[in-house]
C-alpha cells in the first residue's frame, strides 16, 4: 500500500523582514480579485525525475536549498505571507498579518516514481498517489480555514527512488493562472542561482508587479460621485443579488457560490484527462471553419475543440436523459470561459494579480445538438470579444461599477451553472515545461483532480510533456462529468 507522509511543516517568510514589515495592512486586492469565490485555490503538481548515473548519490531538489529559494521569492511576493480577510462592512476580502508566513511540508512517498507510470513511462495524474491528491497540501475551504490558513503553501514530496513531487496551492483570489505559473518560474530562477551555495543572495532579472489593477479603488476611496456615476453602469456579465445573511460567499464567476456537496448531482462526478492529438486538432479545426466564411476568418484550436466539447458534451447528457426521462430536463447549456485580458488592459510583463474577465454564452438546445461544428466555433469565437473583455475602456468601466458595489457579497455571474452547463479554462498556451525547471525539467505538470474541482462541466485544457518532444501540439483536456455521461461519451467515433 502506497504511503506519502508528511515528516515535517515550516513557516516560510520573506529572507529581509522589511520585505513584509513595509507593506501595508491591509493589503488591498482589486475589482479582478473581488469576483473570485473564497473556496477556490489554484493547485498544481510539478514531478521532477531523478537521473541516472554519474550522479547516483546526488539529491534532487535538497529541502534546504528549496527553502532558501522559497524564503528569496517571499521578498518579491511578501503579501503571500499574509492571511486572508473579509471587511465587515462590504465583505471585500483583503490580506492582513502580512509576516505571518507561508507554509512548507516535506513529505515522503513509500514508493519509486516508476511505480505510477504507465507504458512508455508516462506519468498520470490518476495513477499518482490519491490521483495527485496526497502530493498536494491539506486545504480547509471553511470561512475559518480560509482566514485562519496560509494561503500560499508547497509541499515537497520524495519518492523512494529520490524523484520529487512539487505540490503548490494559491488561493485565486490573489492571482490567475498566469501569475501563478510566474511564481513557479521565479521560485525556479531563484533555486538555480543558488547553485554555488544557499548562503548567496541571487535576485530576479525581472520583479514582479504585485498590485492588482484598479486596487486604490478599494477600502471605501471612491467619492460619491464617482460611486454613483459606476453604479450607473448596466453590467452584461453580473448581477446583484441580495443575500439572506452576511456570510463569506464571494461572487460566483464559473461556480456555484459555495462548496459543492456530495448529493449534488446525485450521479458520481469522475475527473479524467483526454487526449487530443494534434491531428486531431487539426481536423476539428477544418470542421470549425466556416465553409462559406472569408479566407481572413479565422477559427483557433482553442475555439475549434471548446465547440466539439461543447457540444459532445451536450449532446452527451441528452442522450442520458432520453435514456432516462426520470433524470428531468437539462439547466440551460451556458458555456463559461475566462479571457485573460493583461495585454488588452496594458498591464506590465510582469503583472501577477488576476486579470481575468469571465464570459460566458447560451446556444439554444436545439442549434447545439444538431449545427455543424462551425456555428458552434464561431459562438465560441465571438464570445471571447464581447464588450467587457474586449477593451480597456469597457472593463474598466465594469470594474468601477464592482468596486462601487457597497456589499461584494452580493455581486453574482449571470452564468447559470447547472445539469447542462460547461465551464473550459485555458492553460495549454503557457509554457509548464521548460520554464519551471529546477535541478531538471519536469517529467509531468498536471492539475490535480480536488474535491474543489470534481465538478459536474468544469474542465482545463493543459499542454502535454510531448511539448518538449513529440506531438509538440497536443493538448490534455483535464475534464470532470457525471460516470454515466462518461460511458455515453466514449461511445462516440473518434475524431476522423
Amino acid at each position: 500500500m502506497t504511503t506519502v507522509t508528511v515528516t515535517s511543516q515550516h513557516t516560510v517568510r520573506g529572507a529581509n523582514e522589511t520585505s513584509w514589515t513595509t507593506l501595508d495592512d491591509p493589503f488591498r486586492l482589486g475589482p479582478f480579485d473581488h469576483l473570485v469565490p473564497p473556496f477556490i485555490p489554484i493547485t498544481a503538481v510539478f514531478v521532477y525525475e531523478k537521473p541516472p548515473a554519474p550522479t547516483p548519490d546526488a539529491e534532487l531538489i535538497p529541502i534546504d536549498r528549496f527553502q532558501r529559494a522559497l524564503s528569496l521569492l517571499l521578498e518579491y511576493y511578501p503579501h503571500l505571507t499574509g492571511r486572508l480577510q473579509f471587511n465587515s462592512s462590504d465583505g471585500t476580502p483583503e490580506i492582513t498579518r502580512p509576516g505571518t508566513g507561508a507554509a512548507f511540508l516535506v513529505a515522503q512517498c513509500s514508493e519509486r516514481l516508476a511505480t505510477f507510470s504507465s507504458e512508455g513511462r508516462r506519468v498520470l495524474m490518476e495513477n499518482l498517489p490519491g490521483a495527485g491528491n496526497a502530493l498536494i497540501p491539506p486545504f480547509d475551504p471553511s470561512p475559518e480555514g480560509l482566514c485562519r490558513d496560509s494561503f500560499f503553501t508547497i509541499q515537497h514530496t520524495r519518492f523512494a527512488c529520490g524523484s520529487v513531487a512539487l505540490g503548490v496551492r494559491l488561493h485565486h483570489m490573489v492571482c490567475d493562472a498566469d501569475g501563478f505559473l510566474q511564481l513557479v518560474r521565479d521560485l525556479a530562477e531563484l533555486y538555480r542561482g543558488l547553485q554555488g551555495s544557499i548562503t548567496d543572495t541571487p535576485s530576479l532579472v525581472h520583479p514582479p508587479h504585485i498590485r492588482s489593477y484598479l486596487w486604490e479603488l478599494s477600502g471605501g476611496n471612491m467619492t460619491a460621485e464617482q460611486q454613483q456615476a459606476a453604479l450607473d453602469y448596466k453590467p452584461l456579465l453580473h448581477r446583484i443579488e441580495p443575500i439572506a445573511d452576511n456570510k463569506v460567499t464571494g461572487a460566483a464567476a464559473g461556480m456555484p457560490s459555495s462548496p459543492p456537496g456530495p448529493a449534488v448531482p446525485p450521479a458520481r462526478v469522475i475527473g479524467r484527462s483526454v487526449r487530443f492529438s494534434s491531428r486531431e486538432l487539426e481536423t476539428l479545426k477544418a470542421q470549425a471553419t466556416d465553409p462559406h466564411g472569408s479566407p481572413d476568418d479565422f477559427i483557433s484550436t482553442f475555439d475549434a475543440l471548446t465547440a466539439h466539447l461543447y457540444q459532445r458534451v451536450y449532446r452527451a447528457r441528452l442522450q442520458l436523459r432520453t435514456n432516462d426521462p426520470s433524470l428531468g430536463e437539462l439547466s440551460p447549456p451556458d458555456f463559461l470561459t475566462p479571457v485573460n485580458v493583461r495585454s488588452r488592459l496594458g498591464l506590465p510583463a510582469r503583472y501577477f494579480p488576476n486579470s481575468l474577465c469571465t464570459v460566458h454564452t447560451s446556444l439554444p438546445p436545439d442549434v447545439l445538438v444538431s449545427a455543424p461544428l462551425w456555428q458552434v466555433a464561431k459562438a465560441v469565437h465571438d464570445l471571447t470579444r464581447i464588450a467587457p473583455a474586449a477593451g480597456k475602456e469597457e472593463t474598466g468601466r465594469m470594474l468601477r461599477w464592482i468596486a462601487a458595489q457597497p456589499d461584494k457579497r452580493q455581486i453574482r455571474s449571470r452564468f447559470r451553472y447547472g445539469s447542462g452547463s460547461l465551464t473550459l479554462s485555458q492553460w495549454n498556451k503557457f509554457d509548464m515545461y521548460t520554464t519551471t525547471v529546477f535541478d531538471g525539467p519536469p517529467v509531468f505538470v498536471g492539475l490535480p483532480f480536488t474535491a474543489i474541482t470534481l465538478l459536474d462541466g468544469l474542465g482545463f485544457l493543459l499542454p502535454t510533456e510531448e511539448r518538449a518532444g513529440g506531438d509538440a501540439g497536443a493538448i490534455d483536456v483535464n475534464l470532470s462529468l457525471t460516470e454515466p455521461v462518461w460511458e455515453i461519451f466514449d461511445r462516440d467515433e473518434p475524431i476522423a
